[in-house]
């Protein structure tokens, strides 16, 4: 099953990406020293908007108010509903490097007179000829319908690439803990996963803050194009805010919690447990009293952010066979959005 062997690689390419990231960043990073930029901005649809939400979260961040950092979709910048200023830099995402949207956002940008990069998946891509600095992370080679090791190896090199321009000091170790990291995380989904009767569930909720909001994000776009099962998402506190009278015997919930607000989501998860749903708590160390899936990760930082998208991305290839559909073949989707 080729999504399944695709999300089960992702602690190996994550090694690659550690070991290979300072010369991958290194004119991105000269890029951003001399022009200076006002603000770094994140574009990029579906999966990739995602991401981009969490890389401008991650990078305002570390940055802690040196510079701003706004994501945006495709279209809104395409359409001109939303955009970057001149003194900014936009930075689109696309595992394809040929997303219409995409693309259409960073001409327009360019005609603006922003400066532009790409981060991309694919050598050769129409966004590597169009941006005025790509980044190409070669060793991606995703051939899967449904974007997954793309989406955390993105989003640990521009995790990274905020720990060089603003902490770096933190880099090294940041570069060796991910890899491990992810393989620990990976290890903790597969047998947590184990636990569940997936065909018995038919409601999936995802919860967090800031970077871990855009990973349960993530999650729905998982759930629901593979395996066609209702998915939510919040703030993990919103969630009593009307939307947990959804709450049944069907409902797996997975919270994502942060060391600020670990008690208030540990009571959110024990109260949909109450409800008769099925609370899953994803943490960087280990957590009594419920399921738990521990990224090993020891910050307070929320750079484990992307890892978290990993028991999502199981989710919805499991939910999808126990449904006896194919995560191969998604119903209605092609693997490049092209207008």
């Amino acid at each position: 099953m080729i999504t399944r062997n695709e999300i089960l690689e992702q602690p190996q390419k994550h090694g690659i990406l550690s070991r290979r990231y300072r010369s991958l960043s290194r004119p991105l990073v000269d890029f951003i020293g001399k022009s200076g930029p006002a603000s770094i901005d994140f574009v990029g649809c579906g999966t990739s908007y995602f991401l981009a939400m969490g890389c401008a979260k991650q990078l305002e961040r570390l940055s802690k108010g040196r510079i701003r950092s706004s994501y945006y979709s495709g279209s809104e910048i395409m359409l001109g509903l939303a955009g970057p200023s001149e003194r900014d830099l936009l930075i689109g995402l696309s595992r394809s490097g040929t997303s219409t949207e995409t693309l259409l956002a960073l001409e327009k940008a360019h005609r603006d007179g922003v400066r532009t990069a790409a981060l991309t998946c694919q050598p050769g891509s129409k966004m590597i000829e169009m941006a005025d600095l790509p980044v190409v992370l070669d060793f991606i080679e995703e051939t899967a319908i449904v974007m997954t090791k793309s989406f955390t190896s993105m989003a640990f090199f521009v995790s990274a690439l905020a720990r060089e321009l603003f902490a770096p000091g933190s880099l090294d170790d940041y570069l060796n803990n991910i890899p491990a990291s992810s393989r620990a995380t990976l290890d903790d989904s597969l047998n947590c996963l184990e636990t569940f009767a997936i065909a018995d569930l038919d409601h999936f909720v995802f919860l967090g803050y800031a970077e871990y909001f855009a990973a349960s994000m993530e999650g729905i776009i998982k759930v629901t194009e593979m395996s066609l099962t209702e998915a939510d998402s919040y703030q993990t506190l919103e969630y009593r805010h009307g939307p947990k009278s959804k709450v049944r015997k069907g409902t797996l919930a997975v919270v994502s919690t942060n060391g600020k607000s670990l008690s208030e989501e540990l009571a959110m998860a024990g109260e949909i447990e109450r409800l008769g749903g099925r609370p899953v708590i994803i943490s960087g160390g280990k957590v009594e009293g419920f399921a738990n899936i521990a990224t090993r990760y020891g910050g307070e930082d929320f750079g484990d952010w992307f890892l978290r998208a990993i028991p999502l991305q199981l989710l919805g290839v499991e939910r999808a066979i126990a449904r006896n559909l194919d995560p191969d073949r998604p119903q209605n989707l092609t693997k490049v959005v092209q207008l």
